[in-house]
């Protein structure tokens, strides 16, 4: 693993932002108004995928699918956006990284215009050149995708050079087919051994951890 890189590029749900309640609580909304029921525990699992293979997962059928995503949307513009906290540390380590001259960006499956809101709403927005997202219009949705979207804005080719730091499997599996060099971090909704069992280079329990990294590449 390449340590020491320019440009990093954070997940934001799990990562960056605590912001299961607004999640769960949009989850539930919707599956009520579709007759149906899931536990805590199963919604708090699909925290990250996109939205598409979560309702597939808790038993949407397929000609529904696309009504549920757009059921969620509308009760999370609505309140679930405003439902998120910054997790301990994320302000101090973002800092330290623009100090030291790393570009930034954001790869999240949330809706681009959800997620710049949240930014900006929790003053980490100015951080970073770029933040991408699934597009309003659908068409772009998959991790892998919004990946490719964050490079492109920066021009640079991928490399291990470059970081993707997040907490769920699909952060690092799409890392890794772009040949990034993929961070798992412990305090958002995967699991040690789903990062690791997906291929992630090095695990991060603190936020803090994240610049222990850097020194190392020094």
């Amino acid at each position: 693993m390449q340590l020491a890189p320019r440009h990093v590029m954070f997940d934001l749900d799990g990562t960056l932002l605590d912001s299961s309640q607004g999640i769960v609580n949009s989850f539930r909304a919707t599956l009520d108004e579709m007759g149906l029921d899931a536990t805590e525990a199963q919604l708090r699992s699909l925290i990250g995928p996109p939205l598409w293979h979560s309702f597939r997962t808790l038993g949407v059928a397929e000609p529904a699918v696309d009504e549920a995503v757009a059921l969620y949307r509308r009760y999370y513009a609505e309140s679930g956006v405003f439902e998120a906290v910054v997790y301990p540390g994320i302000h101090e380590v973002l800092s330290a990284m623009r100090d030291a001259g790393i570009a930034m960006g954001v790869a999240t499956a949330k809706r681009v215009d959800f997620a710049t809101q949240m930014l900006h709403a929790h003053l980490l927005g100015d951080f970073f050149d770029v933040i991408a997202g699934a597009s309003v219009d659908l068409v772009v949705s998959e991790k892998y995708e919004i990946i490719d979207e964050v490079l492109r804005h920066w021009s640079v080719p991928p490399t291990s050079s470059l970081w993707m730091v997040g907490d769920r499997r699909y952060d690092v599996e799409a890392a890794k087919r772009h040949g990034l060099t993929a961070i798992g971090v412990t305090w958002g909704f995967g699991t040690e051994a789903e990062l690791l069992e997906s291929g992630a280079d090095a695990l991060v329990h603190e936020a803090r951890d994240l610049l222990g990294l850097l020194a190392k590449g020094e």
